[in-house]
């Protein structure tokens, strides 16, 4: 893996989020994630196609908007279009709602994994599987997982959960991982957008 990539699956952010896990027995991590979602009735196969798509359709965007930009436009339009159809999906729409039930959190977020609180202590090598809901952009991911480590809780607000818990993800698909990436490059983009905005303020006002 070449430097850039590696510099893109490290990088990180910190996200409020939804999130929802369950432990799984070592038959069924070993099993796989298609498999135990065809075990549990979770028929997310339109998802998972919407998702490739969204992934091809954000890169092509990305290059479009800086070669022509209305063109980029109407393919940013065309894809929140594809979102809005995507969360029409029941499914999904159940899975989405059955999160936005659970007290809000902010996670520590990578490509290759994040850190969440939890109300119970895991060991490592722990083998979860994980939902969660990102509250800035209503992007929802679900992925297999193994416990790498107990560590701070990233979030103090609920004293409940008074443990960190560190995953990785493991078999996420390619595109999954990729749409991670881009949300979290475009989040940090925003946040450097307003850094300099506040800097031109106070600049002016100082």
């Amino acid at each position: 893996m070449n430097s850039s990539r590696q510099s893109r699956r490290s990088f990180r952010v910190s996200e409020p989020a939804y999130v929802l896990y369950e432990a799984l027995s070592d038959e069924e991590f070993q099993g796989g994630l298609a498999h135990f979602k065809l075990r549990r009735g979770i028929n997310d196969g339109a998802r998972a196609r919407l998702v490739e798509v969204e992934a091809k359709l954000k890169e092509a965007m990305y290059r479009l908007n800086n070669e022509n930009t209305a063109l980029g436009r109407c393919l940013t339009l065309f894809n929140e279009k594809l979102d809005i159809l995507a969360n029409e999906l029941p499914g999904l729409r159940e899975t989405k709602s059955s999160l936005a039930r659970q007290k809000p959190q902010t996670l520590d977020l990578s490509a290759d994994g994040l850190v969440f609180s939890s109300e119970h202590p895991l060991g490592p090598d722990d083998k979860l599987y994980i939902r969660f809901l990102l509250s800035s952009d209503n992007l929802y991911v679900d992925s297999f997982c193994r416990v790498v480590r107990l560590t701070d809780p990233p979030d103090t607000s609920v004293p409940e959960r008074a443990f960190g818990i560190a995953v990785e993800f493991v078999q996420m698909p390619r595109a999954q991982r990729e749409i991670l990436i881009q949300h979290m490059f475009s989040r940090e983009s925003e946040t450097l957008r307003m850094r300099r905005l506040q800097l031109d303020d106070d600049s002016q006002f100082g």
